[in-house]
């Protein structure tokens, strides 16, 4: 009886935890569900794109490593009964990363919040790996090596929600949002477990670099925070606000270490916006879209809110430019929350079933001891 019970009480731990992990819930305010609508931002595709991308230095010839990147995004005005059928608009942060093996190999990134035409609210996370051209024959390929999407519940598209990205030392990448005082950590994926991505460099890059010789060359932009959209949505109903993308720098950086924000920011579109010699995010110019930016008129530093009016604002626009003392960034960290596919919900499951284990053994040993005593014959002792 007590085995059953035993076996019983497991059955019911295992069952309440997988059904605690089959979305993903931040203090009864955000919840994040699995589905397989993916919104995947294609590489040099007809996908119009339009971006700032950080600039180290005036000449852009200054690039780095960072461990992590981060963005805060939300959609103000934003009313998707006005977006054509079956169409979706998305705001997030597209980087690089290197492979250490194989010079023309890179990695593209992108983390970004999207609406669609239907209302619906997500999340879409991704891994590219792209190829460039070498001599004589070797074409430029891209491989998707993954895409996971979430839709959001609990918080309305006008919401402000930070997205953060981060490296740790055995090539796991970690992702995280948080939004109005909810903290929400996503799977952590081994990026390097994937087939031939063993070599991959744990680190993202920002900065630029001028790849090639004239007029071949390219003018790269490694950390890229802007809008794309499956078509052109040609009507003034709608916006997006990139605020505050931050880098978390490595130990060594002349510049200083850990979150910075980024403190210079140009305006680049889809035929222009290389993350290496041959491949670029979107693909497409976004024509009619202008933007608001640091005295035009916004009065924040780091905030760019683009939106489509019919005037394309010039590329190459300086977004903001700081020329102010340095300032200290509150660090960021990966929250924490009811995790899916993370170690936090099998750590406690693990804690419950010992725990179990240890009670119901001592009860058996217990029993076993007391059943045993109770047969042994009583002895007569004699003097």
């Amino acid at each position: 009886m007590k085995s059953k019970s035993f076996i019983l009480l497991l059955a019911f731990l295992v069952i309440s935890q997988l059904l605690a992990a089959s979305s993903v819930k931040a203090t009864d305010t955000i919840e994040l569900t699995p589905t397989e609508i993916h919104h995947v931002m294609e590489l040099n595709s007809n996908q119009p794109y339009v971006a700032g991308y950080h600039v180290n230095t005036p000449d852009l010839h200054t690039f780095e490593g960072v461990n992590a990147t981060a963005i805060t995004v939300s959609f103000p005005s934003t009313d998707t009964n006005y977006f054509p059928s079956d169409s979706w608009l998305g705001g997030g942060m597209f980087v690089q990363a290197q492979d250490r093996k194989i010079r023309n190999v890179d990695y593209a990134f992108y983390t970004m919040l999207v609406l669609d035409s239907s209302g619906g609210f997500f999340l879409d996370i991704g891994l590219h790996q792209t190829r460039e051209a070498t001599a004589p024959l070797q074409m430029p390929t891209s491989e998707l090596i993954y895409a996971y999407t979430w839709r959001i519940m609990g918080i309305a598209p006008t919401t402000p929600v930070t997205l953060l990205t981060s490296w740790d030392s055995k090539a796991v990448v970690h992702y995280s949002l948080s939004a109005s005082g909810a903290n929400v950590t996503l799977p952590s994926i081994n990026v390097a477990a994937f087939p031939n991505c063993a070599s991959i460099i744990e680190q993202f890059w920002s900065g630029n670099v001028c790849t090639g010789a004239f007029p071949l060359g390219r003018q790269v932009h490694y950390f890229q925070f802007g809008v794309v959209s499956s078509k052109i949505i040609a009507n003034n109903h709608w916006s997006v606000d990139l605020k505050d993308p931050r880098i978390s720098r490595k130990p060594v950086y002349r510049l200083g270490t850990g979150w910075h924000l980024v403190e210079n920011a140009w305006l680049t579109y889809g035929d222009f916006c290389y993350l290496d010699n041959d491949w670029m995010w979107g693909g497409a110019p976004y024509y009619g879209v202008s933007a608001k930016y640091h005295q035009n008129p916004l009065e924040n530093q780091y905030e760019v809110i683009f939106f489509y009016s019919g005037q394309t604002l010039p590329p190459g626009t300086i977004l903001w430019q700081y020329t102010g003392p340095k300032l200290n960034i509150t660090p960021l960290t990966s929250p924490s929350s009811d995790p899916i596919f993370g170690v936090e919900g099998t750590r406690c499951l693990s804690i419950e079933i010992v725990i179990v284990i240890g009670i119901v053994t001592g009860n058996i040993w217990l029993g076993k001891q007391m059943k045993k005593k109770m047969k042994t014959p009583k002895t007569n002792l004699t003097g």
